[in-house]
This record gives C-alpha cells, sequence and structure tokens, in this order.
C-alpha cells in the first residue's frame, strides 16, 4: 500500500483481496475440516493424502489453459470470464456440500467418501484454474498491488481455520477404557455447528468475492489502480536503479524450478504429512499446528510488503533454510508415531517451530520470485501460476504414493499410549 493513495485506491486494495479470497478457500477449508470430517468418513487419516492427490489432479484444467494460450499466441489471453466460472462453479460446489459431503459408495470393494471427493475434484479443476488466472489478472494492475494477490491466498488458509475454531473442530478429551486394558480412548465433543453449516460459510465467503469481482469490473472505483504505459516505462527504470539486477533466462529458468519446488512441498507434502508429524506429539499439537501455520502466509505477505523483491543469493539461502527444516518435519514424520522426544514438550514445541518456520523460509522466497517474474516478462504471472501448479501436483503425488502405496507413514491416533 502506498500511504499516498486516495479513498478509491484503498478499497481497490480491499475488493482485489476479497477477490482472491476465492482461490482456494474452499479447498482449504476441506483440510482445515478434516478434524471433523474423518470422523463419519471411512477412510479415516488417510483421507488427508487422498485429498490432496484428488484436488491437484484438478491441473487438468490450467495445462489446458497453457495450450490454449500456446497454440493461440496471437491472441490476447482473457482472464476474466475465466474468473466468473471459477468463482461461480465454486460457488455451487460448496452449496452441494452442504448437503451431499457425507455421502459414501463402494468403490473396488473399498467404501469411499465419493461425494466429497467428486466435489473436491470439480473444486480443484476451478481452483488450479484461478492459480493462473488470477495471476494473470493482477498484471493488468499496478505493482503495488501485486502482494493482493498473496494476502487474499493467506486470507483463503485462516479464514477456514477461524471457521473450523469457532465450530469447536477435533476438541476430545481422553478417558480410560473401561475393559480393563490399560488404554485410553479419545472421546470427540459435539461441535457448535455441524459440517453442513461450516460448508455453507464458504459459500457466503464465495459470494463475497463474486461481489468483489463484479465491483471491479463494473465500477470506477479501481479507474485509477490499472496500468498506464508511463508507469510501465517506470518500472522498468525502477527494476534498472533501485532493485537487484534484471534476471538472465539461466537465472529465471531455475528461479522458476525453485518455484515449483516450494509449491510441491507447501501445497503437497506438507499438507499431506501433517497427521504424521504433528499428532505423534499430541493432538493439541496437532490441531494447533493445522489451524495456526496459514497465518504463517500472512507473515509472509507482510515481509513481501517491508521487502517485494530480494537479491538472488538470498532467495536461495531461505529456499536452502527453508527445505531444511521441511527434512526434518519428513524425517519426523517417517518414525511415526515415535519421533524424536516424543511425549516431551521440548518435542512439542520443536516440531511447531519447525512446521511454522519452513511456511516462513519457503513462502517469502515465493512472493519474492513471483515479483522477479512479473518484472521479467509480460506473461510472467502466467508462468508463475503454471509453475506453482505443477509443483502442487508433483508434492501431491509423491506424497500420496508413500502414504498409500509405500505405506511409510504409521499414524498415531489421538490418545494413543505407545512405548516408544
Amino acid at each position: 500500500m502506498n500511504p499516498r493513495w486516495n479513498l478509491d485506491q484503498y478499497i481497490t486494495y480491499i475488493l482485489l483481496t476479497l477477490f482472491f479470497l476465492a482461490s482456494w478457500t474452499d479447498i482449504n477449508g476441506m483440510f482445515a475440516e478434516l478434524p471433523q470430517i474423518i470422523l463419519t468418513q471411512p477412510e479415516s487419516w488417510k483421507l488427508g493424502a487422498n485429498l490432496a492427490l484428488t484436488t491437484n489432479l484438478g491441473n487438468i484444467a490450467p495445462f489446458t489453459l497453457v495450450l490454449i494460450k500456446f497454440f493461440y499466441r496471437k491472441h490476447e489471453f482473457n482472464p476474466v470470464p475465466i474468473n466468473y466460472v471459477v468463482i461461480s462453479i465454486g460457488m455451487l460446489s460448496c452449496l452441494l456440500l452442504t448437503f451431499f459431503w457425507s455421502y459414501t459408495a463402494i468403490v473396488v470393494n473399498q467404501k469411499r467418501s465419493t461425494a466429497l471427493l467428486i466435489l473436491a475434484f470439480s473444486l480443484s479443476l476451478l481452483d488450479c484454474t484461478s492459480s493462473i488466472s488470477f495471476a494473470d489478472y493482477i498484471h493488468r494492475f499496478r505493482k503495488e498491488y501485486t502482494n493482493t494477490i498473496f494476502l487474499g491466498e493467506s486470507f483463503s488458509f485462516i479464514l477456514p481455520s477461524l471457521l473450523a475454531i469457532a465450530q469447536g473442530n477435533g476438541r476430545l478429551h481422553c478417558i480410560e477404557a473401561i475393559n480393563g486394558t490399560n488404554k485410553t480412548e479419545a472421546i470427540y465433543q459435539p461441535p457448535r455447528f455441524s459440517v453442513s453449516i461450516y460448508f455453507l460459510c464458504l459459500f457466503l465467503i464465495l459470494t463475497i468475492s463474486l461481489i468483489s469481482f463484479v465491483l471491479l469490473r463494473w465500477t470506477t472505483i479501481n479507474r485509477n489502480a490499472y496500468h498506464t504505459e508511463s508507469e510501465t516505462s517506470l518500472e522498468t527504470i525502477d527494476t534498472i536503479y533501485s532493485q537487484p539486477k534484471s534476471l538472465t533466462t539461466p537465472s529465471y529458468i531455475l528461479l522458476s524450478l525453485l518455484c515449483s519446488y516450494i509449491s510441491s512441498v507447501v501445497f503437497g507434502f506438507l499438507l499431506a504429512i501433517s497427521s504424521y508429524a504433528l499428532m505423534p506429539y499430541g493432538h493439541k499439537i496437532f490441531y494447533l499446528g493445522t489451524i495456526i501455520s496459514p497465518w504463517m502466509l500472512t507473515i509472509v505477505w507482510a515481509l513481501g510488503m517491508i521487502k517485494p523483491v530480494l537479491r538472488q543469493r538470498y532467495v536461495y539461502i531461505l529456499i536452502t533454510l527453508g527445505s531444511i527444516t521441511f527434512a526434518f518435519s519428513m524425517y519426523v514424520a517417517l518414525k511415526s508415531p515415535c519421533p524424536p522426544w516424543v511425549d516431551t514438550t521440548k518435542g512439542s514445541v520443536l516440531i511447531l517451530f519447525v512446521w511454522f518456520i519452513t511456511y516462513i523460509f519457503l513462502g517469502y522466497p515465493r512472493l519474492v520470485i513471483a515479483n522477479y517474474a512479473r518484472r521479467h516478462s509480460p506473461n510472467g504471472m502466467f508462468w508463475f501460476g503454471v509453475q506453482v501448479q505443477c509443483g502442487s501436483l508433483m508434492g501431491s503425488i509423491a506424497s500420496y504414493l508413500m502414504v498409500e502405496n509405500f505405506a511409510l507413514f504409521h499414524e498415531r491416533r489421538p490418545c494413543e499410549r505407545i512405548a516408544c
């Protein structure tokens, strides 16, 4: 934000942020609601890995956009109608989830959450597309508005988690089993409102996003927010004299690959292994880890407001640090249900710190790479969205194989006593 802005420019910033809420609110809402959903669904904790794979299979849609852009390079890509479709069908899917989320069916001799997974796939087609179409849309606005896509993205994690907190999602207490086996059982407390009401709230959030987009398109509020030729020239001058040097082609390719790698970790692996890395230290640690971690993306946005561009060597250093903390989280997940310092305070504090800092170490470089991409090419934000989705897909497939096919992870159930 710029202190010299007028009221319309501040309103535009807010409307863009609300519009970008539609990017992943519905899918993130599903993951935030998992502790409540798994209580009634047949897949139990494996539902997280199933959802991660299902949602990332939606990358079929953005890859179609890539092909269209490749074969019709002479035609300008217009994200506006796609954005309308993304939000509208997302609203419809959330509305259907309020009624059908718990429906199951027998698939390959196993009971599956068919309605939930089918609607999750439908939403993923749209959300994966939004990563590209929304990123391309923000390129029409001045560079000061670029961070709205990351602020909206962070709120698309935070609002569902706040809803889950308000719902009393996953609250439980442990009691001694009455069969004399010296075991404890988890007794879940009833939520303050149902899963159906939760999905209805997500529908209302998407409605707000649609209204915001309509206001951006059909009012004059944002008349001073669009790019102008003179500003484009000034941005180029600013890039040359005030910011780190422009990217060479090899540097751009390397940063693109790193962007995909970061996305594979943040939107693939971390989602799939969260229960295995956090649950061994207790249900409260798992709850805190899944609820608070989205707030780390808001810290990333704040860092981006303070310092939107870093020199490349600092980007590489942060990614290296994030890779180290991610490797530790993966090691802990692989050691579940008996990771280092299990059932100790220092172990609980350490895993939470490592879990949270991974989001910052990897999330901030991704934001910086987006700013580099915007400066590097007129289509930079479009391809940035493609890189994010490629990484997310690769991460989710790899983590799904590790969880389902190779069975490398072993869960620890809430209140379960294990002699490590």
